[in-house]
């Protein structure tokens, strides 16, 4: 066993007994609120904390010593890599089931060739070098998979998620169970697992849908955006009143007089309401045609597939598919139009979605990346953590990348929303795919203003199935 490997399960059982010594000993205590004699606090726990946390990649090792000898990128060296190996393999049928794409099924150690055509996009807008980029972002596939399995395991404990450059944090209500620590401990970063927030991140979704039905339910109140901060147990409820109120004591009297009164399990969560001039958001679906998609000046998503049939469906935006029929084209490189029928245009509950027929054209299970460039899906996600770097194309703005900042989010009637941290998404955009490598994360809605800044925002692609659907992957 190597040194790496006995010290990670010698911190493994050191959090394990820790945790176990912290058991019904935590619970929250409510912000500006002093805790009562013997009332117990929060408690981390830390992982990986010493030297040897890292995923060993001697194959980008390898490439990174040839772009120094030879005295070039090392962009440049990992996509000539990437070339060799791909004209030297032949993929079978099964691995391309719908014909070649531009982005290769090489791997580099544990990365796939899109991944790290992702990453470097994102080095680029972040300007930071590639090697930078593949450590900070290098491990999100897997700390998606443990966030996710956390949340799926124990969602009336789970307290959230989010992903630092260089950490990890995960949270519970109560004590954090053994598994989640084992979990957390994989990760190649130091990680934080709180124990007895008092919360979880189904108790704060609550708490944010509550108030902003009672905000919005006031008489003066024309528009309303809420979100809740994870790591901060804070729900936040931007507000546009009918008559803007004029001054710094005006807004903050009437944001008083707004701000609802919890009941229940969201009594202890703190809620705050802003007055703004701007609670709406745009819908990017102007006139321009960007080089493909879909005639109402859209863009298209991905394709999805009857969860229990065989049946296929071109996936969009809602705010897109309010016409009864308009053409699909394909990007120059394949060429080809096909006209298109609505099949389901959704605006609520399942935030900003729909659907149309297929056209004369047979579906894949590839979706264009960038301009000109396709690639395949191989899996959908859930809703994606905080912290969590994507990627997203859009006909008029093309392919960017920004950081997940809110996610179930309430905006104009649209719930489970999520909100990004960047704002490089403009007219024309909507209906686009969000996606990191081969994992289809969303589709794309428009652009808001919130906590003073405006934010590209997509609904997430998993409430297809809502409707029977979900992303077809390979």
């Amino acid at each position: 066993m190597s040194g790496q490997k006995v010290q990670r399960r010698r911190c493994v059982a050191l959090a394990l007994s820790v945790v176990s010594a912290l058991a019904g000993s935590l619970i929250l205590v409510p912000q500006a609120t002093a805790a009562e004699p013997g009332t117990p606090v929060e408690q981390s726990v830390f992982l990986n904390t010493g030297a040897g946390a890292g995923i060993e990649r001697p194959v980008l090792d390898g490439i990174k010593q040839s772009a120094e000898d030879q005295g070039i990128p090392l962009e440049e060296a990992l996509n000539s890599f990437i070339e060799r190996a791909e004209s030297n393999a032949d993929p079978s049928p099964d691995a391309q089931p719908d014909g070649s794409v531009d982005t290769s099924d090489v791997m580099v150690d544990d990365l796939t060739a899109g991944e790290l055509e992702d990453i470097q996009a994102i080095a680029a807008s972040e300007e930071i070098s590639l090697e930078e980029a593949i450590d900070q972002y290098g491990w999100q596939d897997r700390f998606i998979e443990v966030a996710e399995e956390l949340e799926a395991s124990y969602p009336e404990e789970f307290s959230g998620a989010v992903k630092a450059d260089d950490g990890a944090w995960f949270a519970f209500k109560r004590d954090a169970p053994e598994k989640a620590v084992e979990l957390a401990a994989e990760l190649p970063v130091t990680v934080e697992v709180v124990s007895h927030r008092g919360f979880s991140e189904a108790d704060l979704a609550a708490a944010q849908q509550q108030a902003y039905a009672e905000v919005l339910a006031q008489r003066d109140v024309t528009n309303a955006i809420s979100a809740y901060d994870v790591k901060g147990g804070e729900v936040t409820v931007e507000v546009q009143l009918q008559k803007a109120p004029t001054g710094r004591a005006a807004r903050s009297a009437a944001a008083r007089d707004l701000t609802p009164s919890l009941r229940g399990a969201a009594r202890n969560i703190p809620v705050r309401v802003v007055v703004t001039d701007n609670a709406s958001y745009e819908k990017q679906d102007g006139y321009i045609r960007g080089g493909g998609g879909l005639s109402i000046g859209c863009t298209s998503g991905f394709n999805l597939k009857k969860i229990s049939g065989s049946t296929k469906r071109l996936g969009t935006a809602g705010h897109c598919t309010t016409v009864a029929n308009q053409t699909y084209a394909n990007h120059v490189t394949h060429g080809g139009s096909t006209s298109v029928k609505t099949v389901w245009s959704h605006q609520g509950s399942s935030g900003d979605l729909g659907y149309t027929t297929k056209g004369n054209k047979s579906s894949t299970r590839t979706f264009y990346q960038d301009y000109n460039k396709a690639r395949y899906v191989d899996k959908r996600a859930s809703m994606p953590a905080v912290g969590t770097k994507i990627c997203k194309f859009g006909l008029t703005s093309g392919k960017t990348c920004s950081t997940v900042k809110y996610r179930n989010v309430n905006l104009d009637g649209l719930l489970h929303m999520v909100i990004m941290k960047g704002n490089k998404c403009q007219d024309g955009d909507s209906g686009g795919p969000w996606y990191y490598g081969g994992t289809a994360y969303g589709i794309h809605t428009g652009l808001t203003s919130y906590d003073g800044t405006n934010r590209c925002v997509f609904t997430p692609a998993y409430l297809f199935q809502n409707k029977g659907y979900d992303v077809w992957t390979r």
